[in-house]
């Protein structure tokens, strides 16, 4: 098997920029495009050169395309690659790990079939790590109890009173108690927020980055009366300058709010929402999946290994996401989807030449050995087969 070009799938979403993208792959500008899918995954398949899906192409030989141990273990690429165009928060969601996921999808299985709504799209976890581009806010995890103690005073003291008797019990009931106020409740909260926002002398921005003032009222004006506005009040808030990363992992509330950059995440649709969004929010599958307590968020440490790679570190065996600079990579026995991202890269196998221009991407099977010469920046989302050499 060998390596070949891939495209992948523009997703079009409505909190996506119109000039990321475009940028990248050389496409036109036609409104805004949030996210572009290079994977297997049914929503988003890519194709090779041939018009072949990329699906096709793997389960042609299973076991040269991803090794005898993954293809055991997952049955197929267990990793979906994607680049993030972010204009507008996204919704508040959050995933389950392995064993919430297994038991989601059996619990799950007579609503299926019965045609009902569920959760559960497979019985996979869903970790991800985000590699901001540019600069990229972000909301993740929840803040310190006082913290949001304090936040609450500053920006709804009234409400705070009146629903919360002025103290957080816990981070959970907190959080469950905002999604029982409804209509005449819900609407004095978020207007009392809305006006202590605006009175605020703090900027909307920080330099490059949305401050909490900033995001609660994207917030505030892309989801109108949605009681997740208040998510910067008591989540934590988190910068990438361009080079850093986060590593989100299954059972942790998050948001990406603002900016571009790469995403890798488990091959898996599971997605629990709990607010800005006006799709299903299901409070009793999320207080079995979420995790309440406050959360350190630690970016991501990048580890250079024995190819010259920077591999971020995670605890995930789903995936290793690399960013591989100016230089020259001998790559065998690994499964990995390659993409430039600046300049170009040239990838040598057995006397035959592919030249990567920027935004060009492909597929590494496991059995082929390549050079892969870059003149630029390129990333490449990798299926392990051992540890990272320090």
């Amino acid at each position: 098997m060998k390596a070949v070009k891939i495209k992948g799938k523009i997703k079009d979403y409505a909190w996506g920029n119109d000039y990321f993208l475009p940028s990248l792959l050389g496409v036109e500008k036609n409104g805004p495009k949030a996210e572009y899918w290079m994977g297997t995954h049914p929503s988003g398949d890519a194709v090779t050169e041939n018009g072949e899906s990329l699906s096709s192409y793997i389960s042609s030989d299973l076991e040269g395309a991803l090794g005898k141990e993954c293809a055991a273990s997952f049955k197929g690429l267990p990793l979906l690659f994607k680049i993030l165009a972010i204009e507008k928060p996204l919704s508040l969601q959050c995933h389950p790990n392995k064993r919430q996921a297994e038991e989601g999808w059996k619990r799950e299985r007579k609503l299926r079939e019965s045609g009902k709504e569920y959760n559960y799209q497979d019985d996979n976890e869903k970790a991800e790590i985000i590699y901001a581009l540019t600069p990229v806010s972000a909301m993740c995890g929840f803040r310190k109890e006082e913290e949001i103690d304090s936040n609450y005073r500053k920006y709804i003291p009234l409400a705070y009173e009146r629903y919360f008797n002025s103290r957080i019990e816990s981070i959970e009931k907190m959080f469950f108690r905002l999604y029982e106020l409804e209509g005449e409740e819900r609407a004095d909260v978020l207007s009392e927020l809305a006006k202590n926002l605006e009175g605020d002398r703090e900027n909307s921005f920080s330099g490059p980055f949305l401050t909490l003032k900033g995001i609660a009222l994207e917030c505030l004006k892309e989801y109108e009366g949605d009681i997740g506005a208040l998510a910067p009040l008591f989540m934590n808030i988190v910068h990438l300058n361009e080079g850093e990363a986060l590593f989100l992992k299954p059972d942790t509330l998050h948001a990406y709010v603002l900016g571009n950059g790469v995403e890798l995440m488990s091959a898996s649709d599971n997605v629990l929402r709990g607010g800005l969004t006006k799709k299903r929010i299901d409070l009793d599958e999320l207080k079995r999946i979420m995790e309440f307590n406050a959360l350190d968020v630690k970016k991501v440490e990048g580890i250079k290994d024995s190819l010259g790679r920077i591999q971020m570190r995670t605890p995930t065996p789903s995936f290793t996401l690399a960013r591989l600079d100016t230089g020259r990579y001998g790559i065998s026995h690994e499964t990995g989807i390659v993409i430039v991202t600046d300049g170009s890269a040239e990838l040598e196998e057995k006397g035959h030449a592919m030249v990567l221009e920027k935004g060009e991407a492909a597929f590494i099977p496991y059995s082929s050995d390549v050079v892969l010469t870059v003149k630029g920046t390129a990333f490449e989302a990798l299926v392990p087969n051992g540890p990272i050499e320090d």
